[in-house]
């Protein structure tokens, strides 16, 4: 795991209900590379297409299983998603 900060989320369905994920790139203090995306839309549009294109498919092979993209969402959207206990949680049970 490496401090990042969230720029954006990619709005999901899955066969379980919303499964949205967030979109993070490192944190200054690590790499300076990524200092001038402030938001998912700072990304390079192929690179987004990318990141949507293994998400609709990454379930191909999981019988009954199935992914909807639905889209993204900006910066200040994922910030209030990565703060959701459930996040949280999931983070916890690494550590």
């Amino acid at each position: 795991m490496i401090r990042c900060r969230p720029v954006g989320v990619l709005k999901m369905t899955d066969e379980a209900g919303e499964d949205a994920k967030l979109v993070a790139v490192p944190h200054s203090k690590l790499s300076k590379e990524y200092d001038h995306i402030k938001d998912v839309n700072d990304l390079p549009e192929l690179l987004k297409a990318q990141i949507a294109h293994f998400f609709e498919h990454y379930k191909d092979l999981e019988k009954g299983k199935w992914v909807k993209v639905e889209g993204w969402e900006n910066a200040e959207a994922a910030k209030l998603k990565s703060l959701l206990p459930s996040s949280a949680q999931r983070i916890n049970k690494f550590f």
